[in-house]
């Protein structure tokens, strides 16, 4: 099942697309208890000065049945506005990185807008029914808050005022306008990892990559994967062991690099991480290497003396490239702790480690959003050549494939490339 299969079955069952349009004669907010008009007017004369004390906001909202609460709720939610929160947008500067053509991928609506309708959708109980379920599958998907809202935003300011489709095609523009809006999530400008170090190899070598990230993301294996990356290609690549905190990682570092060809710099458990870093640029420099990746420490993100010490690190190297290492399975906790990461250093891009076992895809569809930073590599397995460019279209295409016909789907480019 894939992790739209319970929203989809939801929406399958309307089978009345009446149910979506507006009733201009429906008038929830007027419906009174049915009293004698005499009852009414004796009340009023009881207490002229206005509502006594059982008939206080508070008290009224107490004992509201169920419905009237569901209409009050329904009520608030339509007028609340549907713009899609603002993405969180710090200055970047992407003079350095190589950008790569995007695509994005909808579904083609042509014959459903051909057939329009007199009717129009509107935020009927049955649309916010819909848009409620959709609300809990996503959030069940490790969706972050602000990606879920953003992805409702979009599907309610494309449906609401939309003309109402035929019978058969309702399922039809709900996958449409979904699509979309999963689309857009990851709509950031993504750069080419491999023509970037190339690239930044003709100015200045050696180049300096950074990651960072919290404990258990897999930052010295996805180091050893970058580089054996990269020993392919016909580079020479440095390993620089900041990490002097935690039990073996110095060791674990040392043993990859002695597996995938690379050399490390290292110091004694509980050394300066930054005059290791220092060491490794200058050890890079003297022979003539190529590339020097630096593996840090895992920093909580809620620990701010660690973090200013993370700090102390880039100061001292002056990356080329910061890398942003989280768990996929990790889902909004990943989408957090980016956040945060991006508020204290500007990373350049994400890597997504153990995507290959994520189903739900929640932080990949929330990460992007929510630092404005793409996600640029992504692991796909235990092995170092299991380390992949991540591709948009292909990881929406596949995560919506168990729920939507892929033959359905068109990719388009994005900005005329």
């Amino acid at each position: 099942m894939g992790f739209l299969s319970r929203f989809r079955r939801n929406a399958n069952k309307i089978e009345d697309p009446d149910a979506l349009a507006g009733d201009e004669q429906e008038e929830p907010e007027n419906q009174i208890i049915d009293e004698p008009l005499e009852s009414l007017q004796l009340q009023s004369q009881d207490n002229p000065g206005g509502e006594s004390e059982w008939e206080t906001d508070e008290s009224l909202e107490a004992i509201e049945t169920p419905s009237d609460k569901r209409t009050r709720r329904l009520r608030e939610r339509t007028s609340k506005s549907i713009k899609a929160p603002v993405k969180y947008s710090p200055e970047i500067k992407t003079s350095k990185l190589v950008p790569k053509p995007s695509h994005g991928l909808s579904i083609d609506l042509s014959k459903i807008v051909n057939q329009p309708s007199r009717r129009r959708i509107s935020a009927t109980p049955a649309f916010e029914e819909i848009m409620s379920e959709l609300e809990t599958t996503l959030l069940e998907a490790d969706m972050g808050h602000i990606a879920v809202d953003a992805v409702l935003a979009e599907m309610r300011s494309k449906l609401i005022g939309a003309p109402l489709p035929k019978k058969g095609d309702v399922g039809h523009l709900l996958d449409a306008t979904l699509v979309s809006a999963l689309d857009s999530l990851l709509r950031v400008s993504y750069w080419d990892f491999d023509q970037t170090i190339e690239a930044l190899l003709d100015e200045e070598p050696p180049v300096v990559i950074m990651l960072v990230g919290v404990n258990g993301t897999g930052k010295t294996t996805t180091a050893a994967k970058i580089s054996y990356r990269l020993i392919q290609r016909g580079l020479s690549v440095v390993l620089g062991a900041a990490d002097t905190f935690r039990a073996g990682a110095i060791d674990q570092l040392s043993d990859h690099a002695e597996r995938i060809g690379a050399r490390c710099v290292k110091s004694q458990r509980g050394g300066d991480s930054a005059a290791v870093a220092r060491d490794a640029i200058d050890s890079a420099k003297a022979r003539g290497d190529d590339v020097v990746i630096i593996d840090t420490a895992g920093r909580m993100q809620n620990k701010t003396n660690l973090m200013q010490e993370l700090k102390k690190v880039h100061r001292v190297s002056s990356p080329h490239i910061v890398l942003f290492v989280g768990d996929a399975l990790a889902g909004n906790d990943a989408v957090e702790q980016a956040r945060k990461f991006q508020s204290v250093l500007h990373f350049d891009g994400a890597v997504l480690t153990k995507l290959d076992t994520d189903a739900r895809g929640g932080a990949a569809l929330s990460i992007a959003h929510a630092t404005n930073r793409p996600i640029v590599l992504a692991g796909s397995g235990q092995e170092y050549q299991d380390l992949i460019d991540f591709e948009p279209v292909h990881f929406l295409t596949k995560l919506l494939s168990e729920d939507i016909d892929p033959s359905v789907f068109s990719i388009f480019g994005v900005d005329g490339r």
